[in-house]
């Protein structure tokens, strides 16, 4: 399938398709004039990248998991895997903190409009 097929079975745009290639994580075949062809395992890669990063983590961190998680998860080693356990828990840690921050400004916004509405 070409580029465009892909996008649209994925809703993923060509363009962020180009990105994800670029990035390392597709890896289309090539006609000889240059037309990328997808397979059908590019489709679960995709899916698999949108849904990675939907969970916050970068691009960067999705397409090192990707290849331990998804895509070959019998060639990780011990230490492939150890690694990438230890960047989704930082991850995990950065997010825990990011939700307290989140909660005491909400706390704070509820505070300051329980002042204003009682007047003071």
């Amino acid at each position: 399938m070409q580029i465009k097929d892909l996008s649209q079975l994925t809703g993923a745009s060509p363009r962020m398709l180009r990105h994800y290639e670029n990035a390392g994580v597709l890896t289309p075949r090539r006609d000889p004039n240059g037309y990328r062809h997808y397979g059908d395992e590019d489709i679960k890669t995709v899916r698999d990248i949108r849904c990675l990063l939907a969970s916050g983590l970068s691009l960067t961190e999705a397409a090192a998991l990707i290849h331990i998680a998804c895509t070959a998860p019998q060639s990780a080693t011990d230490q492939d895997r150890d690694e990438v356990l230890a960047q989704l828990d930082e991850r995990t840690r950065q997010l825990d903190a990011g939700i307290e921050r989140l909660l005491v400004e909400k706390a704070n916004l509820r505070k300051l409009r329980q002042d204003i509405k009682a007047g003071r």
